[in-house]
């Protein structure tokens, strides 16, 4: 018990630290441009809404820069991260920076900015849904294992592992994913300003080149953080000469790293929980 106690006090005391010297940090910064990631896969969208009203309310924060990096997700987050941004850039400028991927969900996320910038070699694009159902009925036969399933509605078990797909499911599932891709083009059409034949080109799955997505319109302009930073200063109206640099507020890294140890500490026992089940989800 005693190590314990001594483990939490010196977290504590980390902590506190830390605190503070973000304080002292944010009582020195100018005005400038603050950063808002979108890394990895998109299972929710809490940090980075939390992270947008963040700065909003923030009057030493001109715009904000979203840095994409993502290969996608689930459908209903990359559709809350687009709305939201839709909605905040009226109050303040927002800007997309795309780095290695930005594709599916990432591209979903940004196509609610004031603008968008990438990388020639930037991996975009991915415009589609996809739905994979895992099915162990040949393992099941083969070692004699029966899933009883009680069931209120004829498509209530629709997608079951344990027994055959039907037509019925089969259509089901392809509506429901031909709904959300219809829903996905409908907001590159609404978000990039491009017409819904335009979209359809190449809006079958494909991976884009950000040299590409300029020229096909999904992204604005090839560039840097800090080219988008300029963007954002540019978009709030405060002049920036041509030789000076645009100022970016990074979040503190060790303030991060340190936040996203304690939340894995504490959803520990429910990912285990989780993993430890067969579940499908809706992609982008």
């Amino acid at each position: 018990m005693l190590v314990i106690f001594l483990f939490f006090g010196v977290l504590i005391g980390m902590i506190a630290s830390l605190g503070s010297e973000q304080i002292k940090l944010a009582s020195e910064q100018n005005k400038g441009v603050a950063v808002v990631e979108l890394k990895g896969i998109i299972d929710s969208s809490d940090q980075v809404l939390k992270d947008l009203q963040k700065h909003l309310n923030d009057d030493n924060i001109y715009g904000i820069i979203l840095d994409v990096d993502s290969p996608g997700g689930t459908v209903a987050p990359s559709q809350v991260i687009y709305s939201a941004i839709e909605r905040f850039k009226t109050k303040k400028p927002i800007v997309a920076v795309m780095g290695t991927v930005a594709a599916s969900g990432g591209l979903y996320a940004a196509l609610g900015a004031s603008k968008v910038f990438a990388q020639p070699g930037t991996l975009t694009g991915s415009i589609g849904v996809v739905l994979q159902l895992p099915n162990f009925t040949e393992l099941s036969d083969r070692f004699g294992v029966e899933m009883i399933t009680i069931k209120s509605g004829k498509l209530k078990d629709a997608g079951n592992a344990f027994r055959p797909m039907t037509e019925e499911d089969r259509q089901f599932f392809q509506q429901t994913a031909d709904a959300a891709h219809r829903q996905f083009v409908n907001h590159v059409v609404e978000g990039r300003g491009l017409s819904l034949e335009e979209v359809e080109e190449f809006a079958d799955g494909r991976i884009i080149l950000g040299s590409d997505a300029v020229r096909l319109g999904l992204v604005d302009e090839i560039g840097d953080i800090y080219q988008a930073g300029r963007a954002v200063y540019q978009l709030a109206g405060v002049e920036l000469a041509d030789d000076q640099m645009p100022n970016i507020i990074f979040e503190d890294q060790r303030f991060k790293e340190l936040k996203r140890l304690l939340s894995a500490i504490s959803k520990a026992p429910g990912a285990f929980l989780s993993h430890a089940r067969l579940t499908s989800v809706l992609s982008l």
